[in-house]
C-alpha cells in the first residue's frame, strides 16, 4: 500500500470521528425550550453518509442504523440496531448514473455500505434513497464542494510554521485541514469569511519534524450543519434536530479533498 492510500485511510477515519463525536460536554445542555414541547418517538433509519471527492473510487460510505428510544439507549442489549435494507441507491443528477451501495462483508465494518465503482466528482449533485422493511423511505441530497486549492505562490514553510491562502469557493461551508508528519497528524478547522481567499498561519512543534503533506478538506452545507449542531446526553433537555435527510435521521453530505505533497 502506497503512502498516499495509507494517509487517505488514516484521514478517512479521523474525518468520520470528528463528524460523529462533535458534541457538547455534559454540563452544556444546549438551548432550552420556553415551554413544554410534546414529542413522540418516530421510528426511522439513522444514517451518516459521506461522499468523498478525493480522486479514489470506493472511499465514500453510508453507515446505516436505526433510531433508538430512550429505553433502548440505556438498555444492556439492542436488537436489530443495523436493520436489513432493500436497497441503498446514490444517483448522479447530471449523468443519471445510479450506484448501489452494498453492506461490507467485513464484520468490523458492519453497518457501512459502499460502492466500489463510484468516483465522486467535485461540483456535481447527488441524491440518496434508502428503503428498509418497516421504516419510511429515507432520502437525501448533496452538492459536492469544488476541489479546494491554494492561492498560487501563497505557500510558505519555515521551522515550526506553515502559512498559505485557500482559494475559497462558495460551495465550501467549512474547511478541515490536516498537517501530516511522519508520526503524527495535526488538524485545524477554518470557517469561511468575507472575500475570495482565506489566510492560514499554522504553528507546530519542531519535534514533529518537517511536515510531509497538507490535506485540504472542503465540507458541504450538510456536513457542516450536522457537525456543528448541538448534541446533549442529558435526559429531558432540548436541542434542534440537526438531521439533513428526509424520512429519517442523520446526515447525507459530501467533502472534496486535495492532498498537497510538501516534499
Amino acid at each position: 500500500m502506497g503512502p498516499y492510500m495509507k494517509y487517505l485511510k488514516i484521514l478517512f477515519s479521523i474525518l468520520s470521528a470528528v463528524i460523529i463525536f462533535n458534541c457538547d460536554l455534559p454540563h452544556q445542555p444546549g438551548p432550552m425550550p420556553t415551554e413544554i414541547v410534546a414529542t413522540e418517538f418516530e421510528p426511522g433509519l439513522n444514517i451518516l453518509g459521506v461522499l468523498r471527492a478525493d480522486g479514489v473510487t470506493g472511499t465514500s460510505f453510508i453507515n446505516i442504523n436505526r433510531a433508538l428510544t430512550t429505553e433502548e439507549i440505556y438498555s444492556d442489549t439492542i436488537e436489530n440496531f443495523s436493520p436489513e435494507v432493500d436497497y441503498v441507491k446514490v444517483s448522479s443528477i447530471s449523468s443519471g448514473s445510479e450506484y448501489q451501495f452494498i453492506r461490507a462483508e467485513d464484520t468490523t465494518d458492519w453497518g457501512n455500505y459502499r460502492d466500489s465503482t463510484l468516483n465522486v466528482v467535485a461540483g456535481e449533485v447527488y441524491d440518496l434513497e434508502i428503503s428498509a422493511p418497516g421504516f419510511p423511505t429515507l432520502s437525501g441530497h448533496t452538492t459536492i464542494p469544488n476541489q479546494p486549492h491554494l492561492v498560487a505562490n501563497s505557500l510558505h514553510i519555515e521551522v515550526e510554521n506553515i502559512s498559505f491562502e485557500i482559494d475559497h469557493h462558495v460551495s465550501a461551508y467549512e474547511y478541515k485541514l490536516y498537517l501530516i508528519f511522519a508520526d503524527t497528524i495535526l488538524d485545524k478547522v477554518v470557517k469561511p469569511a468575507n472575500g475570495n481567499s482565506i489566510s492560514v498561519d499554522w504553528t507546530f512543534d519542531m519535534e514533529y519534524g518537517a511536515p510531509l503533506y497538507l490535506m485540504l478538506s472542503a465540507l458541504d452545507e450538510n456536513l457542516t450543519r450536522f457537525g456543528n449542531s448541538p448534541i446533549s446526553f442529558i435526559p429531558n433537555t432540548y436541542h434542534p434536530d440537526g438531521s439533513t435527510v428526509d424520512g429519517g435521521y442523520g446526515c447525507f453530505g459530501s467533502v472534496a479533498i486535495t492532498l498537497i505533497n510538501l516534499n
